[in-house]
């Protein structure tokens, strides 16, 4: 009977053992990114999901644990044009991007309507005067006098 035990507690440990042996060592599949922007106070979105602001000073925002593929990267911050880029997460690999943003065109333009309204109160303004002007010339003249009819 000692002799079973034996062997099953010989069995159970080697099987341990073996098992622990062939099991691998879990590799990382995830990948990740860090992102800067030029300048700084940017708003990143990958695939469209808000990740947050670049920090100041050449800081990065950390993006961890990114499966690996391909993702769409959006920075975004007023008065400068969006930037787009692609990039390519890879496993076990930290992608670095230091973006550039470029100013947008912010000259002023004309607002069509203003142009409009400022033509319409012209032609009133007008109208009006050349209402004043009627009425004037009218008060001025001098009455005629009634025609003398003279009946027999």
């Amino acid at each position: 009977m000692k002799a079973i035990r034996w062997l099953l507690l010989i069995l159970f440990i080697g099987a341990v053992i073996w098992g622990c042996a062939g099991a691998e060592t879990p590799v990382s599949t995830a990948g990740y990114l860090q992102v800067s922007s030029t300048p700084s106070g940017a708003s990143v979105y990958l695939d469209e999901v808000y990740q947050g602001i670049t920090p100041e000073s050449n800081g990065f925002i950390n993006i961890t644990i990114l499966n690996p593929r391909e993702y769409r990267l959006v920075l975004k911050k007023p008065v400068y044009l969006d930037y787009i880029s692609t990039v390519n997460i890879v496993s076990g690999q930290t992608v670095k991007v230091s973006a550039t943003l470029k100013p947008a065109d912010v000259t002023p333009q004309e607002n069509p309507g203003n142009s409009v309204m400022t033509g319409v109160l012209v032609v009133i303004v007008v109208l009006i005067l050349v209402g004043f002007l009627v009425l004037y010339i009218r008060h001025r003249r001098k009455p005629k006098e009634p025609a003398k009819i003279e009946l027999d």
